[in-house]
C-alpha cells in the first residue's frame, strides 16, 4: 500500500507544478515534437499512475483480507499499538468499498473518454459529409482539395476516409501560388502525423477532467505545438517567409468571421501571433532541448522507480507487517 500512497503523491505533485513547469519550458515551441511528448507522458504518467496505485490497494487489500490490523501496522509503523489492537471488520469493508469505487471510477473515466472520443469522429465524419455536399459539383481545388463558398478565409483539414482539406473561396484568392502551396503543405503535415487522433484524445480528457489543468491546460498547448510541428514542415518545403506571409493573409479577417470548425485543423486557427514571431526570430533549440529533456527524464524515471519497487516489494505494507 506504501507504494500506492506514493504513486498517488507522484500524481499530485505532478498536478500541482506540472503545468506551470511545463508550459515555461515549451512556451517558445523551440522543439513542438519534444514538447509535445513532454505534455503527453506527463499526463500519461498521472493516468498509469491512478490506474496502478488502485490495483496496488486491491491487491494489498486482498493479501490482508482478515488481516486488517497487521496491512495498516505496515503501512502506518507509527501506529502499530494501535494497529495490532484491531480495526474490525468495518474499516475493512470501508477500505474495500474504497478500492471499488476507486475503480469504478476509473472504468468510468476511460467510458467516457471512449464516448468524447467516439462523439468528436461522429462530429469529424458528419462536417466532411456537409464540405462534401457544400462543394458538389465544383471543380477539385490545388492538391485535391475542396473549395466551398463562406464569408471568411479558410483552410483546414478532416480526418476520416477519404481525408480532406478544404478551403473557402476568400482564402484561395487570398493566397498567391507560393503561399497556397506552404498551407497545403501545413494541412498535409497534420493528415500524415495524424494530429487529429492526438488532439482528440487530449481534447476528450479535458472535457472529462475539467478541473485539473494539467488536462485542460495540456489539451490548449498540444494543440498550439501541433501548429508548430506542421508550420516547421511547410517551412522545410518552402519558406519560412512564405508561411508567414500565408498565415498572415488568412488571419486577418479573423476579427471579422469565424475560424474553421471545432474538429477541424485550421493553418491560422491558434496562435498566430506566437507562430509568426517563431518563424520569423527561431528560438533556441538547444536550450529548449536540455529544459525538455530533463522535465521528460524526471517524469519517466520517478514511476519507473516506483515500478521496481513494485517488482521487487509487493505489496510493500503486508511484506513488512507480516516480514
Amino acid at each position: 500500500m506504501s507504494t500506492a500512497v506514493c504513486l498517488l503523491a507522484y500524481s499530485m505533485v505532478v498536478l500541482v507544478i506540472g503545468p506551470p513547469l511545463l508550459s515555461q519550458v515549451t512556451a517558445s515551441g523551440a522543439i513542438p515534437r519534444l514538447g509535445i511528448s513532454v505534455w503527453v507522458t506527463s499526463m500519461a504518467s498521472v493516468l498509469g499512475a491512478w490506474l496502478v496505485a488502485a490495483v496496488l490497494f486491491a491487491v494489498d487489500l486482498h493479501r490482508a483480507w482478515g488481516h486488517i490490523d497487521m496491512l495498516l501496522a505496515g503501512c502506518f509503523a507509527a501506529l502499530r499499538a494501535l494497529a495490532l489492537g484491531g480495526y474490525g471488520g468495518f474499516l475493512q469493508a470501508g477500505l474495500a468499498v474504497l478500492t471499488a469505487l476507486t475503480l469504478v471510477a476509473l472504468g468510468a473515466l476511460g467510458a467516457r473518454v471512449f464516448a468524447a472520443l467516439r462523439r468528436s469522429r461522429i462530429h469529424t465524419r458528419r462536417h466532411a459529409e456537409a464540405a462534401q455536399l457544400a462543394a458538389r459539383g465544383a471543380p477539385r481545388g490545388p492538391g485535391g482539395s475542396l473549395v466551398v463558398d463562406a464569408p471568411h478565409r479558410s483552410v483546414y483539414c478532416l480526418a476520416g476516409r477519404p481525408r480532406t482539406i478544404v478551403i473557402t473561396r476568400p482564402a484561395l484568392a487570398a493566397l498567391d501560388e507560393g503561399q497556397l502551396a506552404a498551407v497545403l503543405a501545413h494541412e498535409q503535415a497534420h493528415l500524415s502525423g495524424r494530429h487529429h487522433h492526438l488532439l482528440a484524445l487530449t481534447g476528450a480528457l479535458a472535457k472529462v477532467l475539467p478541473h485539473l489543468e494539467l488536462f485542460t491546460q495540456g489539451s490548449l498547448e498540444i494543440a498550439r505545438l501541433v501548429e508548430m510541428c506542421a508550420d516547421d514542415v511547410a517551412a522545410r518545403r518552402h519558406s519560412g517567409d512564405t508561411v508567414v506571409g500565408a498565415l498572415l493573409a488568412l488571419a486577418l479577417p479573423a476579427q471579422t468571421g469565424p475560424g474553421s470548425p471545432v474538429p477541424a485543423l485550421g493553418a491560422a486557427g491558434l496562435g498566430v501571433a506566437d507562430r509568426v514571431e517563431r518563424l520569423l526570430d527561431p528560438p533556441n533549440r538547444a536550450q529548449a532541448w536540455l529544459y525538455q529533456s530533463l522535465v521528460l527524464y524526471g517524469l519517466l524515471v520517478a514511476p519507473l522507480a516506483l515500478a521496481a519497487m513494485i517488482i521487487t516489494q509487493v505489496p510493500l505494507c503486508v511484506t513488512a507487517a507480516l516480514g
